[in-house]
């Protein structure tokens, strides 16, 4: 029975490991950005689901966008949008090292280097709450509105992000200015 087990785990394994894309390289230090609802609140040991500011920026300028579709790109919201598109959000501004992050991509081995970004643990590596309609297990999220690729996401401790100073706005004033 174990050697069943095996042969289909050989077998599953490597399409699994295609069905998902490259991850784009991080330099040491970035600037990351936490997408929540306004009343939103985290404490000290919390896992963040970031995303590059330079990778959203990059997005808006393809997609001109309100906060409602941005949410559907980042797999927060549902594919029409529902209540989750409609309610405010905030983003959240870190600069951070690159250690600190974490991918998370099932089924990676501990300690493996994704990008430049090594993956989560295990238990960090599965979808949190507000993002299980577009997480993917492959490092990056499903663009819920258009069933497509969304952005990189990496997941990083508040208490490390935080270290260093961060930024609050509306999620809408940030798109207007980005």
């Amino acid at each position: 029975m174990t050697s069943l087990f095996a042969l289909l785990v050989s077998l599953f394994a490597p399409a699994q490991a295609q069905s998902c894309g490259e991850l784009a390289p991080l330099p040491a230090a970035t600037q990351v950005a936490w997408i929540s609802r306004s009343g939103r609140r985290v404490w000290g040991r919390s896992e963040l689901e970031v995303v590059r500011v330079t990778d959203l920026r990059a997005w808006l300028r393809d997609h001109p966008a309100d906060s409602g579709r941005l949410v559907q790109a980042l797999g927060m919201a549902p594919r029409r949008g529902g209540r989750a598109a409609r309610v405010p959000y905030k983003i959240t501004i870190f600069d951070v090292q690159s250690d600190w992050l974490c991918r998370p991509v099932e089924g990676a081995a501990l300690g493996a280097e994704l990008g430049g970004v090594l993956a989560c643990e295990e238990r960090d590596a599965r979808p949190t709450r507000h993002h299980r309609k577009g997480f993917t297990g492959c490092g990056y999220s499903l663009d819920t509105a258009s069933s497509q690729r969304g952005l990189d996401v990496m997941r990083v401790r508040w208490a490390d992000a935080s270290s260093w100073g961060f930024c609050v706005m509306p999620l809408d004033r940030f798109i207007s200015g980005a």
